[in-house]
Formats: structure tokens, sequence, C-alpha cells
């Protein structure tokens, strides 16, 4: 007989087998109540098997990545670019190789392919090659790690953050009941000790400030915005006119950081990169778009010294309030102008800036800025730019700073801290109007009440159109004193017409 008859018979005799079973099957199932109860209990059983299956595979991965987190040091990791760089390529290859053996190579594999992801310059790429090219298995181990790594790290952050020395914590706060009954907390700034009145508490130097564009190559310095009295005092920038320097030191910080990429190198053809960025920010006298390019090249920066330093400037701006910024064609331009600037110099970076990421950035600034006041003249006029930033000041404010422990400030109309600019430059204090006790929270006037002239609405309604939040300090939540005022009047008057009433009657 034929092997395919074989094959067709055989197929045929299973099929009649199995449909003989599956109707005895569906008539024990009705008509047989022990057969049901004991058809119940062995599906039960089968599933708990099943979920202690699972729950031993997940502790076991669990524990497997734990291990494997914390056999990793810090130290294992190469400083130098091209020791980055070979290290990451050794990294992959040796996971390649272990993950070739079989499942008892792939825990030193994931350990591998993480060190790899460690020292990547853009590790979301990374994760998705290993996506595409790694076992399953090794790839759920190396993400584990990198969540876990993620959120150790999470939790770490605010007990290093800020320094110790800088007198205040970041602490969560209530802030209010949500409609479903759920409490909403916020971040806000505490006072670790006690402080008088007058007393410093604390001071910063910002992540990256930038004039007012109208004062460019003036008689402000470019990198720390103070006001350069002497003629004679002022440093060129060695490549171009539009910018000057109050000293060599700060000549050569700006160019370290920033200006070195963003220098228009005084090229006459408006259309170069840089040249064109610059030309932006005068036209539109908008001075964010340059700060945004100013706080990239820093982060770039900051990554090739590689310090050593646990958390770099997206891990610390990402976690502070930022306002939402819908896109427009002056975004649109913006983001343009910088991926332009930018791109033949930064490898990677037209890829970064994306849409979201430009309207978040725009959104910290918008929402965390602070106005500087340097001018050595109170009367100075200056071209205000359209963008906003807090300032409580009537001083002139010649531009603008992000910083890091300062961001965290929260608005009261009745503030217990001033900003002052003490040095004159950029260097941000933190002063005490009043006595602060240790475990108060410390509070700035976001907006110049004008000499306490604004109502309560008039304070809402600018705090709301700039902030996007409705202010509940005390001085907002107590009635005005001119509803308290009439209504001790009203009160008086009604109290003198019954006391006329009961002359009349009496």
């Amino acid at each position: 007989m034929k092997t395919s008859t074989i094959v067709a018979a055989t197929v045929g005799t299973l099929a009649v087998a199995t449909v003989g079973y599956a109707i005895y099957f569906d008539q024990k199932r009705r008509n047989d109540p022990e057969f049901r109860r004991k058809l119940k209990k062995e599906k039960k059983r089968a599933m708990k098997q099943q979920k202690e299956e699972e729950k031993k595979k997940t502790t076991k991965t669990a524990q497997s990545v734990e291990e494997a987190l914390a056999s990793i040091k810090e130290d294992d990791f190469p400083t130098s670019m091209e020791e980055r760089e070979k290290f990451c390529m050794d990294q992959l290859s040796t996971g390649e190789a272990l993950f070739t053996r079989g499942p008892e190579g792939y825990d030193m594999a994931a350990i591998c392919f993480y060190k790899a992801l460690k020292v990547y310059p853009a590790p979301a790429e990374l994760v998705m090659v290993y996506q595409k090219t790694i076992p399953p298995e090794v790839f759920t181990l190396v993400m584990g790690m990198l969540s876990m790594d993620v959120h150790k790290k999470q939790e770490k952050y605010y007990t290093v953050f800020p320094p110790k020395e800088m007198n205040v914590k970041v602490d969560e706060l209530p802030e209010g009941i949500t409609a479903e009954g759920q409490k909403v907390v916020r971040r806000g700034l505490i006072a670790t000790k006690d402080f008088a009145a007058g007393e410093t508490i604390y001071s910063e130097t910002p992540i990256i400030s930038s004039l007012e564009p109208s004062l460019e190559g003036k008689e402000f310095c470019h990198y720390c915005l103070k006001q350069i009295v002497e003629e004679e005092s002022k440093v060129n920038c060695s490549t171009c006119t539009k910018v000057v320097f109050c000293s060599a030191s700060c000549e050569k910080s700006a160019s370290t950081e920033f200006h070195a990429v963003l220098c228009t190198k005084d090229s006459e053809d408006a259309s170069t990169p840089e040249r064109s960025l610059y030309d932006y920010t005068k036209e539109t006298n908008n001075k964010y778009p340059e700060m945004i390019a100013k706080f990239l090249v820093r982060m770039v920066h900051e990554e090739t010294l590689n310090s050593g330093e646990e958390y770099n400037l997206f891990d610390h701006i990402e976690r502070l309030r930022f306002l939402e910024v819908r896109p427009s064609a002056a975004e649109e331009k913006e983001i343009e102008l910088l991926k332009v600037a930018l791109g033949s110099k930064i490898p990677g970076i037209e890829e970064f800036i994306n849409e979201e990421r430009y309207l978040t950035l725009k959104g910290k600034l918008l929402y965390n800025a602070y106005g500087i006041s340097t001018s050595l003249n109170a009367d100075r006029s200056v071209e205000p730019s359209p963008e906003q930033y807090r300032s409580e000041r009537d001083a002139p404010v010649v531009g603008a700073g992000f910083y890091r422990v300062t961001s965290y400030m929260s608005h009261s109309c009745e503030p217990n801290t001033k900003i002052a600019y003490q040095d004159h430059n950029n260097n941000l204090a933190v002063v005490a109007t009043r006595a602060v006790k240790a475990g108060e929270e410390l509070h700035v006037g976001f907006i110049n009440q004008k000499n306490g002239e604004l109502s309560t609405e008039q304070r809402r309604q600018e705090l709301f159109q700039h902030y996007r939040f409705k202010c509940m300090c005390p001085r907002c939540e107590a009635p005005e004193p001119v509803a308290v005022a009439a209504a001790v009047v009203a009160e008086a008057v009604v109290e003198a017409e019954a006391e006329a009433v009961e002359e009349a009657t009496a």
C-alpha cells in the first residue's frame, strides 16, 4: 500500500476516533454531575499550576535581573569616547557569542548587552536594534535591568539633589483632590534649617542664561550677563563681533560650553546656519530658541566630558513642571533653524530635536526661567521680549536664566523669600524676607505685584495667563480688603438704621 494511502487512512481513522470521543465527552459533561465536578477541579488545578509556573518564571527572571545588575559596577565603564566606543563593540560581540550557546548563556549575554547600552550615545536606537536581533528571553532580561536601574536612579535622585550645603530639600506636598477623590501632590522646595530675615538661604549659577536680544554685543557679558561699565574691560570674541564678555574667563567658559558651536564667526552670508539663528532671535526679539540651542550644546559637552556625575542635565530638567506649548509656524521655524545650526556639528541632533522634545523644552523654560536683573542703572529702559519669565522685581530685566534648584520654588502672593543678584551677574541668591523655620516651604513671587496695587482677581488672571494655575495662597484666599471694608460699612449702616427706627418708635 502506498505511503500516501496509509497516511490518508490513518488520518481518517484518527478523525473518526476523535469525533467519537468528542461526542462521548460532551454527553458525560452534560449528564454526569460527578464528571463535571471532576472536570472543574482539574481545570482549577491546571490553572493554579500554570500560575505557579509563571510566578516561578517571573521570580527567576527578577532574581536574574537583580543579580546581573548587582554584578555591574560604575567603574566597569570607560570614560573617554574612544574607549567607550571600543568597549561597546566588545560587549556586543561577546553578547552575541554567548546567546548562541542557548539558555545557559542568556544571563551573561544580557549583562553584555546592558553594558553596551550604558555607553552607547543613542540608547533608544540600540534598544530597537536589540528588539529585532537578540532572543526574546535575553531582551526581556536587558529591559528588566534597564527598568530596575532607572527605578533605582529615580528613587535615589532626591536623596542627593539638591546638595545638602544648599540648605534645602525637594519634597512632595499636597495640592488638592481630584473629582474622583484622588490626592494630588506637587514638589516644593523646603528649608532644612532656620533663617532670619535678610539671610541668604542659598545661591546657584544657571544651567544656561541669555541676554535680551536687543542687549547683545553692547555693554553686557554674553556669558554671565554682568554689565560692563568700563569700555576697556570688554573682552571680544576671537571670531565674531556679535557678543562681548566681561572677562577672559567668561569668554573661555562660553566658548567651551556652547559659543564655539553657535558663534556666527562674523559671516556676512545671512544664510549660514549660525547667522540664521542669530538673525532670527534679533528679528523676533525672542531669546528662547538660543537658550534651547545653548542647553543642547552644553548637554552634549557635559556628556563628552563624562565627569562621573550620576545625573546629567536631562535628568535634572525632566522632573520639572512645564507649560504645554502648542505647535505653530513659529515653533516649526525654530526647530528647523536649530537642526540646521547644530546638525553638522553634533551627530544625531537632527533626530533628537523632534517636535515633541522641542516643545517640552520650550515649555520648561517658559514655566521655570527667572528674569535676571544685573543693570547698575535702576531706571534703564530695556526692550522686553514677548516670552515670559518669573520676576517680581521693578528693576530692569536684562535676560533670563534656567536654574536647577530654584525651578522647584512655588509662587505665593505673600512670599517668604526674594530673588537677588548680589554679584550683579547671573548668579542667583534666594534671600529670606522674614524668619523662615526648618521644614517650611519656600515661596517666591512669579509676577510683579506693583507694590500691592494688583487685586486678587488681577493677580490670579496674570498667573493663570502665564502659568496656567489659579493661585490659592493665603493672600488670595483671604477676603479682599475693599470687600471687608464694604461689609463693615454695610453692617454699620444697618445698625444705624435699626437704632434710628428704635428712637423713632420710642
